[in-house]
């Protein structure tokens, strides 16, 4: 059985969702500035599409993680997430940037209990740590509260209470 065919769709907007949104709420945690937001939407759009690489042995990274073929299937992707994201914002009346937050942690909490359920422990470790890689990997691409890119730091205290968070809504402690 192929991973995708474990899943019902709305299970697996779930997980291939989620480190897009995890990447993006990260970036929102703490202001980075104009330039520093194009380089953590960057560095999640990069972290996210190179998921198969950095967990060549899963199944489920490299499946959610699987690079689009064509600029059409790229752009009908996107705008299906696009999609699902903006009727999650939605139902939720998402206005705030900790809104957004609280939207990803029960998404990662969601995404957890459903592996648990479905996948093996090495899946469920490897697509947690995923997550875990793709927040750290935004946070770490831009400095925030410096001046025009100078000075600041590149991990703030904000992104570091927000990855506990996610660390803490995947069961991470848990991990061995």
């Amino acid at each position: 059985m192929e991973v995708r065919e474990k899943y019902n769709q709305e299970e697996w907007d779930l997980l291939a969702g989620t480190p897009l949104l995890v990447g993006a709420a990260m970036s929102a945690a703490a202001n980075s500035g104009v330039m520093g937001t194009m380089k953590e939407a960057f560095a999640n759009t990069q972290a996210m599409l190179g998921g198969g690489e950095e967990f060549p042995d899963s199944a489920l990274v490299i499946a959610v993680a699987q690079k689009p073929n064509s600029m059409a299937e790229a752009k009908e992707r996107a705008a299906a997430q696009r999609d699902r994201l903006q009727e999650q914002i939605k139902s939720r009346e998402i206005k705030e940037p900790s809104q957004m937050q609280e939207l990803v942690i029960d998404n990662c909490r969601k995404a957890a209990f459903l592996l648990a359920e479905k996948e093996d422990t090495v899946e469920i470790n490897n697509y947690k740590k995923w997550l875990v890689s793709i927040a750290e990997k935004v946070a770490n691409s831009a400095s925030e509260g410096g001046f025009m890119g100078f000075g600041g730091t590149k991990f703030s205290e904000e992104e570091g209470i927000f990855l506990e968070k996610i660390r803490n809504a995947l069961g991470m402690n848990e991990l061995s």
